[in-house]
């Protein structure tokens, strides 16, 4: 191994799943007669989270957080089946882990974590996969990270979190490891920003 790891976000950036979350938050909302454009849904879950959605229902409507949560899950967790992996994902999994580096996940997602990972067939290149199971605060929260540094005796400065999202780069700054950075756009601020995830192997390979 050349002692560099990876440690994954998932939804975004290693799975398309924009699609599944954004449709099924988009049923949660006309359940609950909460009016939202679909870009609007998009936007929210994209530049922050699910969570911002659903505590946006929740204050319009007064159910709590955890019940339109669940609902939320109960109509997305039946449609892991139809996500798909991102272009490249599993050549650049394939050919960093090659190249000796170690891979593993933080994610929000919860217990279709391992179902989609299976689906796709990526689940054997991750070491170590935590998820919204393990309890940890939420992302730009380090804890996750902290977790997987110490468990692993990872060192810091080899290693990348990559992530779709503002709050991935903030994450992996507060964790005091490298933030890669995927923007197919270009646009955005990290260590490393990738138009394509291929982009990462010139990472492995440094």
């Amino acid at each position: 191994m050349n002692g560099k790891a990876f440690i994954w976000d998932l939804d975004g950036t290693l799975l398309d799943s924009y699609g599944v979350i954004v449709s099924s938050l988009r049923r949660t909302l006309e359940e609950l007669g909460v009016p939202m454009e679909e870009e609007e849904i998009r936007r929210r879950a994209t530049e922050g989270s699910v969570s911002d959605v659903v505590g946006y229902a929740a204050a319009r409507t007064g159910r709590s957080f955890q019940e339109i949560k669940s609902r939320y899950s109960e109509i997305s967790g039946g449609r892991y089946l139809e996500i798909t992996a991102m272009p490249h994902a599993r050549e650049v999994l394939e050919e960093t882990a090659a190249l000796g580096a170690a891979h593993f996940v933080y994610t929000h997602r919860g217990s279709t974590t391992a179902p989609v990972l299976e689906n796709l067939g990526l689940g054997r290149f991750f070491k170590d996969v935590v998820s919204s199971l393990n309890g940890f605060p939420r992302k730009p929260a380090p804890d996750g990270l902290l977790y997987l540094l110490e468990k692993h005796r990872l060192e810091r400065d080899r290693v990348y979190y990559v992530g779709d999202r503002t709050l991935d780069v903030d994450c992996a700054k507060s964790a005091g490891v490298k933030s890669v950075f995927y923007s197919p756009s270009g646009a955005g601020r990290a260590d490393y920003v990738v138009r394509d995830l291929l982009e990462v192997r010139a990472i492995a390979a440094e």
